[in-house]
């Protein structure tokens, strides 16, 4: 078997791990919270800690035991957590350092030490080139899991064996494995040398490197985040298996002082109440190493499982952490409403969408598709409104093709009479005024919206910018209320559709010859002017109506401190504006530094413009000017958190086109943990790619340490 012991991959390499946290996670005994404590280091060299397993190890036990040995499996595989007995005499982590097996690994690693310190180690001076050869082999295995991971392809085959892998179903890894072996003939030599029972090609070699690369990963994850406050962002899918994929986002501002964003797991949970999702947001947050207590914004769909006011995730989260973390709902998803709200509001509307559908339907017919020459129809989805603005688009393009189709059909009898009847129908829907109008009216309003919403999921976009795109988006729709507008586009579609047939004249009820007529109750015509001027609006009262109670400035307070940051407002570092962003982190703000940093800011941005043109933003101003603003760490802190505030969780809906892309019809026995760590990998995949290079050796080193040397590699 190539299987490994399951061992954290947190625990050391080289020496022991001793992890210091500000706070370490907490475990109940007998009603008390309890922790592991990092002075319990001091006079234990052997004693390490994980962050993956909450628990304690036992360095030279792990890494010096004998396969026989009767090393108690809690300080090397399991890991110990009993924190109330940890340093009770004859207990815990004393029992265990008195024990003679852990004298005698201690004794083995003080050995080693002193070896490598003369120059002496055994490897060095006897198997030195055999390691090189171990180590270019699992190179290169390695290198063939990185680039089925980050292409998202599937590993395995119907077999699996090393001695199949040229075979017929042996899957992409191995044949990826043989054909290196056959284009590297140094790999191939090393290869035959190999003892059988360290091939290092099954499945389970495939998931103890996943998991290291996905462990590293994170790691990389948690120190860009370092010690800034981040956001959250979180939604939830359910894959074709029916398991729940929670995707977590964080938001912050790296070292190069830019707004990044990071997946950082893929969690899965039994049952879907906000309690138990807001205790899976914490867990999957404090298992990484990220500190729940650096959380300043968080960001979700509408769903009241996630936006409930009394029993949503955004407000249990704030009570757990007994502190105020403002919650802001997907602009991106708010868009959608406005769209799907407000252009359903009016039943010409639902009826042209509907007829929009049905042209789609009729152009998939096989044998109408052949005559069709116009642009491929969009079909319509109610959770992507970007879909009506695509069909719209595609219709006014190939209006004249599809009258053409339709004509065509009507009148070929080689057509079923069903087929031809509906031609007939969709043709004189498509011939009217109202059916035109409204298609342009749609197609202008919907193009408003959406550049917002493609910028709104750029990885740089903040809180405060993506308000500023929506409210630009609001008042574009805004000017288009004039009769000026209405004209133009009413002239431009009666001039582009043939004129209907003239209609009979009605003639007067001669019943009320002796009366006179005040006023009388007719059925508008849907093309008739006055039905269409107020058609259109209705429309743009609705959508604009809607942009306003959705996208309205509900936390005054918040929005006024990000728009004091905003180098072209008025209130620039207003420190009374400020104040409540800061708050947020319980930081203290210094007025004089608010003093002198406007004043400098404000001379350098007359005298100065950005590096790429444009105009002075948050973003240009931090990245531009933060070495002298290291100097005012408060307006630092200030500029840092307005950014780290998001706008969208897109990203978390680009996680799970990833899932669908690795979980397969083919994969769906994948277990969860490695479809979290390849969806990971594949989605942090300028992350994965450092194993190819800068990051190989450290994966080598973990490996070498997880497999007990079955080959040696150092």
């Amino acid at each position: 078997m190539d299987g490994l012991a399951a061992e954290p991959g947190d625990l050391g390499v080289e020496e022991p791990n001793q992890i210091v946290l500000k706070t370490f996670p907490a475990r109940l005994f007998s009603g008390k919270k309890r922790t592991f404590n990092s002075a319990w280091y001091g006079s234990r060299r052997w004693l390490e800690y994980s962050i993956q397993a909450d628990a304690a190890f036992c360095y030279p036990c792990r890494k010096f035991r004998a396969p026989s040995s009767a090393v108690d499996s809690t300080f090397t595989l399991s890991g110990f957590c009993d924190w109330k007995h940890a340093v009770e005499t004859g207990k815990g982590l004393n029992k265990h350092a008195s024990s003679k097996e852990h004298q005698l690994c201690e004794a083995m690693w003080r050995d080693k030490e002193r070896r490598v310190q003369t120059g002496t180690e055994i490897a060095t001076l006897v198997n030195t080139e055999q390691l090189q050869r171990n180590r270019y082999y699992l190179s290169a295995i390695i290198d063939a899991i990185e680039f089925l991971t980050v292409n998202q392809l599937p590993f395995r085959g119907d077999n699996d064996g090393f001695d199949s892998m040229s075979g017929d179903g042996c899957g992409l890894f191995l044949s990826l494995f043989e054909y290196t072996l056959r284009k590297d003939p140094a790999l191939a030599r090393i290869a035959q040398s190999i003892p059988h029972n360290a091939r290092y090609t099954s499945h389970d070699i495939q998931n103890n490197i996943i998991d290291i690369m996905s462990t590293m990963v994170t790691e990389q994850i948690v120190k860009e985040v370092g010690e800034s406050f981040y956001t959250i962002k979180v939604d939830g899918t359910r894959d074709s298996t029916g398991t729940e994929n929670i995707s977590i986002i964080v938001r912050f501002v790296n070292d190069l002082y830019e707004p990044t964003k990071r997946l950082l797991t893929i969690s899965t949970t039994d049952k879907g109440d906000a309690a138990t999702l807001t205790d899976t947001i914490i867990e999957e947050l404090t298992k990484a190493g990220l500190s729940p207590q650096k959380i300043i914004s968080q960001v979700y769909d509408g769903a009241s499982l996630m936006s409930g006011k009394h029993g949503g995730v955004q407000k249990l989260l704030q009570q757990k952490l007994h502190r105020y973390i403002p919650y802001v709902h997907c602009f991106n998803h708010q868009l959608h409403l406005v769209v799907i709200h407000a252009l359903t509001t009016e039943q010409a509307f639902l009826d042209f969408f509907t007829m929009c559908n049905m042209l789609y339907k009729f152009c998939r017919k096989p044998t109408v598709s052949l005559l069709y020459k116009g642009q491929t129809l969009k079909r319509l989805l109610d959770q992507r409104w970007t879909g009506h603005l695509g069909t719209v688009s595609v219709i006014l393009r190939s209006f004249d093709d599809l009258a053409t189709l339709l004509r065509e059909v009507n009148s070929a009898t080689a057509y079923p009479k069903d087929v031809r009847v509906e031609a007939t129908g969709l043709l004189q829907a498509m011939s009217e005024p109202s059916f035109r109008f409204i298609a342009e009216m749609a197609h202008k309003i919907l193009s408003y919206l959406a550049p917002p919403n493609t910028m709104l999921q750029a990885e740089d976009m903040d809180l405060f910018t993506g308000l500023q795109l929506v409210n630009s988006a609001c008042t574009c729709v805004e000017n288009l209320r004039s009769e000026t507008e209405f004209m133009a586009l009413f002239q431009c579609c009666k001039d582009a559709t043939e004129e209907p047939a003239p209609k009979r004249q009605r003639t007067p009820n001669t019943s009320f010859a002796m009366y006179v007529v005040e006023e009388r109750i007719t059925h508008e015509h849907p093309n008739n002017e006055t039905e269409l001027r107020r058609l259109y609006f209705s429309c743009i009262d609705a959508v604009c109506g809607e942009m306003k109670e959705r996208f309205g400035e509900r936390n005054c307070v918040l929005m006024d401190a990000l728009k004091s940051l905003d180098p072209e407002d008025s209130t620039f570092l207003d420190v009374s504006k400020v104040k409540p962003l800061l708050d947020l982190s319980n930081t203290a703000i210094v007025e004089s530094e608010y003093t002198v940093a406007r004043r400098f800011l404000s001379e350098q941005m007359k005298v100065s413009s950005p590096p790429d043109g444009g105009k002075w933003t948050m973003k240009k101003v931090l990245k531009h000017f933060h070495k002298p603003l290291e100097a005012m760490p408060s307006v630092m802190t200030a500029l840092k958190h307005a950014l780290t505030f998001g706008a969208s969780t897109a990203l978390c809906e680009n996680s799970f086109s990833t899932l669908k892309n690795i979980l397969t019809d083919h994969r769906l026995s994948m277990l969860h943990r490695r479809k979290a760590n390849l969806i990971k990998l594949a989605f942090e995949k300028d992350l994965t790619k450092k194993f190819r290079e800068e990051w190989k050796d450290s994966l080598l080193r973990r490996f070498h340490s997880a497999a007990k040397r079955r080959l040696p590699l150092y």
